[in-house]
């Protein structure tokens, strides 16, 4: 077949004809995928505009009937159902899974989503959905635990399972209760103390719901209603937006309606109405229709509670990550959190002081005993190790408290330890006897004895020091990475870099400032005088490959030629 051709150097863009390969199993994937990907719906091959377009972009292409397409759709359903097997089988860790009920608004039915969490072998963390099913009414425990055990069994994940991930509610605490009673007990992390994980941001919007039905709820709600007044017509919005640029010029953003179930939107909503509260108080001397606005009461404790929240809504930020592992961030921003409310207790504002008083209890209630998982995330940050751990609860626990917090965030990462070397077959000892043969040696019994005494004394000696894997990690010194710390500065710039660098490795502290844990450091750098004034030792890699190594001061009289370019 003959089709068209750009000329990439013709400026005119004229095309010409030039010879291609047709492949109609090729359009019809590439359709099959296109209604996939926009949710179009399947009846668009019929229609006679979208055949027209199809046969103008390539006459060759037959358009499939509607039946032809949704088997198209479903063995691409097949194929990627076969992709994401072939990479859950392939990974050899742990499988988390999180689940969630989601309605259609225009069939009034719940779906299930349930969704797989893993680290490939390649230690890039993935996400799949495995499952998007309809679960008949009514939604109690057992229903949905029959729906979600149906789930995991069909992917055969019986035997991988860490963790299932689920909203704060009484259902779902009863189906979690009634599905750690369903897979192998010794299966599950730790008998399954982890078995059931409560999702941190739906805690998070607990948290901050109460603390704002208590003290401004119906603040809220009238600022809400003044939100849907002027959204409601593209005439109220545009008589809005003229106002708006003539009292607060420097403002752009547009009203936005929040989801009374997401506090985050709530406080999106908020931040964006604070910014136009002189515009509302215009508008409502201008419009009789608009009734009952935002007092100047409400205007005042929602700016100073926004002030506060906005700490929630970077740490909900900062859990809704998808492209990055969560779990080091939790612990350090739960207890910023946990310090940030009891701060707000001593707040010169009594609605400030009652609104934390509810946010502390409700906090209490899920985290006052931070949750030891996510602890042993933070330990096992090479970065803080135990440093980080015993910063913060130093603030938030008694002396007595302290200690006792300390000792089970340790002791769980050595039961976790402990549990994964026993399932992966290591000991912590090892057995070296060696059967005598008394009537083979050429050498008098004594002798022999005298020999194996020496070899024990040395066992012995060994044993009695081992030190477990676990143990050289907490204690080994950290090692910091300056990856092109002085890339695109100036000269000055650049020794300045360099000589910090120097002076950090000399007073011996590491990141978080705790004295003689840095050992060494890493620099990677392209730059010369980088490589002169920070480091004692040299690594010269060309095409991916080490080409030199050895002290910085030989560098230069290196013989290689790589290295004299």
């Amino acid at each position: 077949m003959f089709g068209t051709k750009k000329n990439l150097n013709d400026k005119n863009d004229t095309m010409t004809l030039a010879p291609y390969e047709f492949h109609q199993e090729d359009g019809r994937r590439d359709l099959a995928e296109m209604i996939i990907l926009h949710e179009y719906p399947i009846s668009m091959v019929e229609h006679i505009g979208f055949r027209k377009y199809s046969k103008t972009l390539q006459p060759g292409f037959k358009v499939p009937s509607r039946n032809t397409t949704r088997k198209d759709i479903m063995k691409r359903y097949e194929l990627e159902k076969e992709n994401v097997a072939t990479l859950l089988r392939k990974a050899k860790g742990k499988i988390a899974l999180t689940t969630d009920m989601w309605t259609a608004d225009n069939q009034r039915k719940g779906y299930m989503a349930v969704t797989s969490h893993f680290i490939d072998n390649t230690w890039k963390l993935q996400s799949r959905i495995i499952r998007f099913l309809y679960v008949p009414a009514p939604h109690t425990a057992e229903v949905l635990a029959d729906a979600l055990k149906e789930s995991i069994q069909s992917w055969n994940l019986d035997l991988r399972l860490s963790s299932i991930t689920v909203d704060n509610c009484s259902t779902n605490d009863a189906m979690m209760e009634i599905l750690k009673g369903v897979f192998p007990y010794g299966s599950l992390l730790l008998r399954g103390d982890f078995f059931h994980m409560r999702c941190c941001a739906h805690i998070l919007n607990l948290i901050v719901q109460d603390g704002l039905s208590v003290v401004v709820s119906n603040g809220v709600q009238r600022i809400r209603d003044s939100v849907v007044f002027w959204t409601a017509s593209d005439k109220r919005v545009q008589r809005f937006e003229q106002v708006a640029k003539q009292i607060t010029p420097e403002c752009s953003r547009k009203l936005a309606l929040d989801c009374k179930t997401r506090w985050n939107s709530t406080y999106e909503m908020l931040s964006i109405a604070t910014s136009y509260k002189e515009v509302f108080v215009v508008l409502s001397a201008r419009n009789n229709l608009y009734k009952n606005p935002p007092t100047p009461e409400d205007w005042e404790k929602v700016e100073k509670i926004c002030e506060h929240l906005e700490v929630f809504s970077k740490t909900t930020l900062s859990f809704s990550g998808t492209n990055y592992p969560t779990a080091n961030l939790y612990f350090p921003k739960i207890c910023a959190l946990r310090i940030a409310i009891s701060g707000w207790l001593l707040s010169p504002h009594d609605y400030v002081r009652k609104m934390a008083d509810i946010m502390l209890q409700k906090y209490n209630k899920y985290w006052a005993s931070v949750n030891g998982l996510m602890g042993v995330a933070t330990i096992l940050d090479p970065r803080y190790k135990m440093a980080l751990i015993r910063f913060y609860f130093a603030k938030i626990f008694d002396e007595h408290d302290f200690e006792i917090e300390v000792r089970r965030i340790s002791d769980l990462l050595r039961r976790l330890v402990d549990e994964y070397g026993s399932k992966m077959g290591k000991t912590q000892g090892s057995s070296n006897q060696q059967d005598f043969d008394l009537g083979s040696s050429s050498k008098s019994n004594e002798e022999t004895f005298m020999q194996e005494f020496a070899e024990f004394l040395q066992q012995d000696k060994d044993s009695s020091h081992d030190i477990s894997d676990l143990d050289k990690y907490l204690d080994a010194a950290n090692v910091v990475l300056y990856d092109e710390p002085t890339a695109g500065l100036d000269p000055i710039a650049s020794t300045v870099v360099e000589e910090l660098i120097c002076s950090v490795h000399i007073k011996g502290e590491d990141v978080v400032g705790l004295a003689g844990k840095t050992a060494s450091y890493i620099v990677v750098t392209h730059q010369h005088s980088t490589i002169q004034r920070a480091v004692d030792r040299l690594i010269f890699l060309y095409e991916g490959k080490i080409v030199w190594e050895g002290l910085t001061h030989e560098f230069t009289s290196s013989t290689s030629p790589i290295v004299q370019q």
